[in-house]
């Protein structure tokens, strides 16, 4: 007997389209208002700086005079 699962349990997957310009995480939960916890925001960005056709480029960390430095990333022009 074979049985075909149509639905996967679970939150169906939230699509997440890079900002243009330059932005940093803060920025984009901002933006997102409660759609992705900030933890999902990370990893989306660790997966697409890791691909092997990267979407996203670190472009540089801001560190401020009080409370951890925040990395900002830039979209990649793709070929």
């Amino acid at each position: 007997m074979i049985i075909e699962k149509k639905n996967k349990p679970g939150r169906p997957p939230v699509e997440l389209e890079w900002p243009e310009g330059e932005f940093t995480a803060k920025q984009l939960a901002e933006t997102l208002t409660g759609k992705l916890s900030r933890v999902s925001i990370h990893s989306k960005i660790k997966k697409a700086l890791d691909s092997e056709n990267p979407s996203l480029e670190v472009v540089r960390k801001v560190k401020p005079r009080v409370g951890r430095p925040e990395t900002v990333y830039a979209t990649v022009e793709q070929q």
